[in-house]
Formats: structure tokens, C-alpha cells, sequence
């Protein structure tokens, strides 16, 4: 999986379409030529800046002012539930922990749910209102309760943008409110939102359109997605909104028909209806445009390895994944693959240990390269089993 991320990610920060010298109007950052979207024919974009790609195959498709530093508003929060997601993933914090709300995480302004101070909330609960409504409060008492303090917490999200190679990026809150130092690219936020869609925590709530937030008094507060896609875009998985008045409206949003998975960002909307209908043009040419076509499959025996130290000589290999490639439709340049088994392997190894690659190019471009694993753990031989394979070998040739 952490190749995944490694995979989609670099495909993101490396992609350049076209390079245009810095404009001086443009506070020294390079300024996208014309894109591969507007060059066929694709949709333009009026916000800011953009960038698509499609999240399953990590291809870049177009690019407008995506390394531009700007304000993303509550896109912030997108790194937010990454690292919420982390932690859930790593044990730190479970799902049905209750959160304590202090007034700090109260007293916070613009989007809320609205919490009372002094009592407790559960963790899904908050994450809840955070993907729906973009609740600042949710945030801070989240941050809190994983780091101890916003600002610890602030240090893990500028960890994690660094891991994922975000280097345009920098966070001085978790709730995206403006900030002095605050600003992120449209590339960044396609980035971090690729790598929190691959989390099992992804997709619980991201389609919720409506609903009721019941807090311990017995209050009620209705709450209504700010992502107005996950009503009406057919195959929504979902997105994020942002808005002020100093970054405009701002949406990272994905979808999935098929195996075609697009994330698209805008950034700097003059209108929140811009916003979504430049984004939901962005995936629809996606859709219409492209396919996705299985290349490597996990389920096929790329290789078969010697092996050194075990009872059984060899092992068979397999790619960590499936993997499809994204290709214009009627494109009839068909992708290569080559499989290279390391040397001299040895016992013992675990069943997703890399024991190998699969490389697949297209046009002689590197498209994607993938680990070769053995899908069983191999334990290294002692000495009955040493015993137990020569008897079998001599009864063998006896």
C-alpha cells in the first residue's frame, strides 16, 4: 500500500506538462502553459489555478497554475483527516473513543458543529461533522486529543505534506481559517487527498448528505454537506470544500465509474457555482475521454524465484497490486512490461517482502513499477528440515 502512495504521488509532483518562465507579475511561481486537458479539447478553467488527474493510475491529465502558493481555506482540513485517519490507522486512537471538548476547540469561529464545551463527543462523531460541515470546533478538539495541543498537531500535518514531497505546501492550523504563512498549490492538495483516499477509513461518511448531530444534553444540530456533488454527481466517493474571502472557493473532489477514478482540484473560484461546475466538467471529461485498462494483474505468476535457505527452492512472485493504465479512448499504444527477480534471495521473507519489480513503460515513458511478492511468508530452514529434505531428495532418486 505505502507503494501506492509512493506510486500516485510521484506521478503528481513530477508531472510538468509544459514550462513557461516565471511571470513577474506572479510572485516569482512558474505559471502553467497550456495543459494535455486544453489541448484536446478539454474543458477551461477560470479559478486560480486546477489540477486532474486520475487517482487509480496516477496520470496527470491537465494542470493550470498548479505550483501557484495560495490560501485553500477549509482544504486544509483535508490533511486534517489524514493524519485523524493515521492515527486511527496506527492505534493511537479508536473509532468509539470519546473526545473531551475544551473551550478553545468551542470558542472557535466560522464553520461548527457547534460542541459544548466540557462534555465528550465520539471520535466518529467528529469526523464525522468535519467531512459534512466542516466543523472548525471538530477540528481543534480532534487535534487536541491526538496531539495535545493544536499546534503539536499542526507539526504532524507539515510532517506529513513533507513525507508525501508537498513542498509548496505549509500549515499553521488545522481548520484552514486564514493565516499568516498559510498556503498549499493545487497540485499539493491533489496529493495529500490521493493518499487519505487510500486509508480504510476513507468513505464512511464522505457521501453523507444530511443529518442530525444529537449532542450528550439531548441538543440537536442539522448539519448539510458544503459538498453539494455528493447530491447530484453520479459516482461521487467525495471531496472538500473552501471558502474566504482572501483564497475564494476552493473544492478537491473524486469520483469513481468503473476502474476511472479522477480527483480534481480548483483553487480561487470567483463563485462557489463555478467551483463545481468546473470541477464536475473536469471529472466528466475524465470519464468520457478515458478507460482503464488492467495491465498487471495480482492474480497472475509474473515469476518463479530460486530460493536460498528454505525447504522449498522456489517461490512464486506476484505484482503487490493490480495495475491499470489510463489511456486516451481509441489510443492503440499498448504498455510494456519488464520483471526483474533479485538476486541471491534468501530466507527468511515476508509474503509482501519485495523480492522484485515489474516496470511498465509506454512511448518509453516509466508508467509505474511495482514490487514482486511472494504472498506467503517464508521461514528460513533448520536443521529437521534440513534432515527432512535430503531423506526426501535421496528417497527420490532411490
Amino acid at each position: 500500500m505505502k507503494r501506492l502512495f509512493g506510486l500516485a504521488i510521484a506521478f503528481i509532483a513530477g508531472a510538468s506538462l509544459a514550462f513557461v518562465p516565471p511571470c513577474p507579475e506572479c510572485n516569482g511561481h512558474e505559471v502553467s502553459g497550456p495543459t494535455e486537458q486544453q489541448q484536446q479539447g478539454g474543458p477551461a478553467v477560470t479559478s486560480k489555478a486546477a489540477f486532474l488527474m486520475e487517482a487509480n493510475s496516477g496520470r496527470v491529465i491537465m494542470e493550470h497554475a498548479a505550483d501557484n502558493k495560495l490560501p485553500i481555506a477549509s482544504m486544509v482540513k483535508i490533511t486534517t483527516l489524514a493524519v485523524i485517519y493515521d492515527a486511527l490507522a496506527n492505534g493511537e486512537i479508536a473509532i468509539d473513543q470519546m473526545v473531551p471538548v475544551s473551550e478553545t476547540a468551542h470558542g472557535m469561529g466560522g464553520s461548527q458543529a457547534f460542541l459544548d464545551a466540557g462534555s465528550e463527543y465520539p471520535v466518529d462523531e467528529l469526523i464525522k461533522s468535519i467531512i459534512v460541515a466542516s466543523a472548525n470546533d471538530s477540528c481543534v478538539a480532534m487535534a487536541e486529543l491526538i496531539a495535545g495541543s493544536e499546534t503539536e498537531f499542526v507539526n504532524r500535518m507539515n510532517a506529513l505534506a513533507t513525507k508525501l514531497g508537498m513542498t509548496n505546501t505549509n500549515y499553521v492550523n488545522a481548520t484552514g481559517l486564514p493565516a499568516v504563512g498559510a498556503h498549499s498549490t493545487a497540485r499539493d492538495v491533489a496529493t495529500i487527498y490521493t493518499y487519505m483516499m487510500q486509508s480504510e477509513f476513507y468513505g464512511r461518511h464522505e457521501k453523507t448528505w444530511m443529518y442530525d448531530l444529537t449532542h450528550p444534553g439531548g441538543r440537536v444540530t442539522g448539519l448539510t454537506n458544503t459538498n453539494r456533488h455528493v447530491r447530484f454527481f453520479d459516482g461521487i466517493t467525495g471531496g472538500k470544500t473552501g471558502f474566504t474571502a482572501e483564497a475564494g472557493h476552493c473544492l478537491a473532489v473524486s469520483a469513481t465509474r468503473g476502474m476511472v477514478r479522477p480527483v480534481a482540484v480548483v483553487i480561487g473560484s470567483p463563485d462557489s457555482k463555478t467551483r463545481f461546475d468546473e470541477t464536475g466538467a473536469l471529472m466528466n471529461h475524465v470519464f468520457g475521454a478515458y478507460t482503464n485498462e488492467l495491465v498487471v494483474s495480482r492474480e497472475t505468476v509474473l515469476a518463479t524465484a530460486r530460493v536460498r535457505g528454505a525447504y522449498n527452492d522456489t517461490v512464486d512472485l506476484f505484482a503487490e497490486r493490480d495495475f491499470y493504465d489510463l489511456v486516451r479512448r481509441g489510443e492503440r499504444v499498448k504498455p510494456t512490461t519488464v520483471v526483474e527477480v533479485n538476486e541471491n534471495i534468501r530466507a527468511p521473507f515476508g509474503a509482501t517482502d519485495s523480492l522484485g519489480t515489474v516496470s511498465v513503460t509506454r512511448d518509453g515513458r516509466a508508467v509505474a513499477e511495482l514490487d514482486l511478492v511472494a504472498r506467503i511468508d517464508v521461514e528460513k530452514m533448520n536443521m529437521w528440515d534440513s534432515v527432512r529434505k535430503v531423506v526426501s531428495k535421496y528417497k527420490i532418486a532411490a
